[in-house]
């Protein structure tokens, strides 16, 4: 009998441990988790935070102090991971992963890239632990942004900028990355260096030259045995006419844009905006004297 009851017990604690594992119930997160990945130049950049509500309060110099060090978001800290070496305003972070920490003023922020990546929120932070330290002035929205929001802005060929928003705020970091090491790379193992050259290379290499502002004379070469290669593709004689353009030869590349909108006019696949393109880019080389 005793042995029966015992079994009974068992059993039914087991029943409760077993259900207690499966059953549980999921309700919405109030600070929402959020991961963004963006690729600045040719380094892709991810950040992962918790993204809080403003919830009719006073966010900077109240809900988060002036003067004291804030995770970046809620709950865990924000991490964010560089693929390549990123400059961040000036200062130099190796490749990896970092805790994001800030101190907010009221009239300059401190920015904290951090090595610890194992503290719920900043309990725990020591400064021992930063990798770089530098200072951002902050700058007021018109626009009530209800959510903390991290995001990426005025992007270049190699940069671009890490926005912190929340309620009236904006900080601003800017981004420099390598691309010139990477691209150079590649244009001297397969063009440069190449004994034969996929024709489709000679394009990008030549609108590299042009938007890098390399020798000009050289994309000048590439863009005509790209254009050899597809003597219809009016986007590659639109690149042409600015090369010839950053060479100061401004007729010819008048004339080689006339051909560019000739060409795209008379495409049965439609022009792409490139009549426009034309039109708009000889009207301001008729302007320069």
């Amino acid at each position: 009998m005793k042995r029966r009851i015992f079994t009974l017990i068992i059993g039914f604690v087991f029943f409760i441990t077993v259900n207690q594992g499966i059953a549980q119930i999921t309700t919405p997160q109030p600070s929402p988790v959020a991961t963004l990945e963006q690729t600045v130049g040719l380094t892709k950049i991810t950040v992962a935070y918790s993204r809080p509500g403003v919830k009719k309060r006073q966010v900077f110099g109240d809900l988060e102090s002036y003067g004291k060090i804030w995770r970046t978001g809620a709950n865990a800290s924000t991490k964010i991971t560089f693929e390549d070496a990123v400059t961040l305003a000036g200062n130099t972070v190796p490749a990896g992963q970092y805790a994001l920490y800030t101190i907010p003023g009221e009239k300059e922020w401190t920015i904290i890239v951090h090595k610890n990546l194992e503290l719920w929120g900043a309990g725990g932070y020591d400064m021992k632990d930063d990798l770089v330290r530098f200072k951002v002035s902050p700058t007021n929205l018109k626009d009530n942004i209800e959510s903390f929001t991290i995001d990426f802005s005025n992007f270049t060929i190699n940069g671009a900028h890490l926005e912190l928003k929340w309620q009236h705020t904006l900080v601003s970091i800017p981004i420099t990355v390598d691309v010139d090491a990477k691209v150079m790379a590649q244009i001297k193992e397969h063009v440069i260096d190449s004994e034969t050259v996929d024709a489709k290379l000679y394009a990008p290499a030549a609108s590299y030259y042009l938007q890098a502002g390399k020798d000009l004379d050289q994309a000048l070469v590439w863009i005509d045995k790209a254009i050899e290669n597809n003597d219809q593709a009016f986007w590659l004689i639109h690149t042409k006419a600015k090369i010839l353009a950053g060479l100061g030869k401004k007729k010819e590349a008048i004339k080689t844009a006339q051909k560019s909108m000739e060409v795209a006019k008379a495409s049965p696949r439609g022009d792409f905006g490139y009549v426009k393109n034309n039109e708009e880019f000889i009207a301001k080389l008729k302007k320069k004297k």
